[in-house]
C-alpha cells in the first residue's frame, strides 16, 4: 500500500490512533491533537477524506452516499455519528481487521485501564487507580476476534456472567493479553487468538498482582491450590 501510493506521510499514525482509541472512536480535535496537529478539525478532516479517496479509487469502490459536489470519502474509513463530544467517526472493522492482518499498526505503549488496579498503590476511598495494560485488551476489534472464538467465559475460573446475571450479563468479559509490553519488540504483530484470552475482572486482576504479570496457568494452579 505505501508503494501504490495510497498511505501518505501520517496515515499509519492517524489509523493506529483511531484503532487503539476506545471503541475505535474519535473526533477529528482529539485526533490532530494526538498527532500534534493542534486542536482544530480541519486536518484530521482532510487526512480522512483523502485517504478514503485513495483507497476507493485503488478498490474500484464507487462515491460514497452524499451529494456528488461534496463526497464523502471518509466513509470508506469510519462511520460517524454526531455525540455530546461533537461527530465522531468509528473506524470501520473491516479495515481495523485489515490493519492488524498486514501488520501496518503503530502499537502504543499502554492505555490506561481504570477498572485494575496494581498490588503497589493504596487505595484511597473515592480514589480511582489504574494500572497500565496492553492497548489490544480494550481494542473492540481484537477483542470481538478473541471472544468470537473462545466465548464469554473465564477461561480461569469458568465464570460466565450471562449465566450469572441473565440479559445485562450476556457479552460481558474482559480480555487480557498473554504477552508483556516488555517483551514486546518493534515488529510485533498481534494475534487476537494466540495473544488474548477472556478472563473475568477478578481473574484479570489477579494476573496483574504481580509484574511481569502471572501466566493463566500460575493462576489456575493457585485457584486449584485453594480450592
Amino acid at each position: 500500500m505505501l508503494s501504490d501510493g495510497i498511505l501518505k506521510k501520517g496515515n499509519l499514525e492517524l489509523l493506529s490512533y483511531m484503532f487503539f482509541a476506545d471503541e475505535c472512536e474519535a473526533t477529528a480535535p482529539q485526533i490532530t491533537n494526538a498527532l500534534g496537529y493542534g486542536d482544530k478539525a480541519a486536518p484530521a478532516n482532510a487526512a480522512l477524506g483523502n485517504l478514503g479517496k485513495r483507497i476507493a479509487k485503488h478498490l474500484a469502490l464507487e462515491m460514497p452516499e452524499r451529494d456528488k459536489k461534496s463526497p464523502g470519502w471518509w466513509q470508506v474509513i469510519a462511520t460517524g455519528e454526531h455525540k455530546p463530544r461533537g461527530f465522531t467517526w468509528r473506524l470501520r472493522r473491516e479495515l481495523a481487521e485489515a490493519l492488524i492482518e498486514l501488520d501496518l499498526l503503530i502499537e502504543p505503549s499502554s492505555f490506561d485501564y481504570p477498572e485494575l488496579a496494581p498490588a503497589s498503590v493504596s487505595i484511597r476511598e473515592g480514589a480511582v487507580t489504574k494500572v497500565q495494560v496492553n492497548a489490544y485488551e480494550r481494542n473492540p476489534v481484537a477483542r470481538s476476534i478473541c471472544i468470537e472464538h473462545y466465548g464469554c467465559s473465564c477461561v480461569v475460573c469458568g465464570f460466565d456472567f450471562e449465566q450469572k446475571y441473565g440479559d445485562i450479563g450476556k457479552g460481558f468479559i474482559h480480555v487480557h493479553h498473554l504477552r508483556e509490553l516488555a517483551s514486546i519488540g518493534t515488529e510485533y504483530q498481534v494475534d487476537p487468538l494466540k495473544d488474548l484470552r477472556p478472563v473475568c475482572p477478578n481473574c484479570h486482576a489477579m494476573l496483574h498482582r504481580r509484574r511481569p504479570a502471572f501466566s493463566i496457568e500460575e493462576l489456575l494452579k493457585q485457584l486449584v491450590a485453594d480450592a
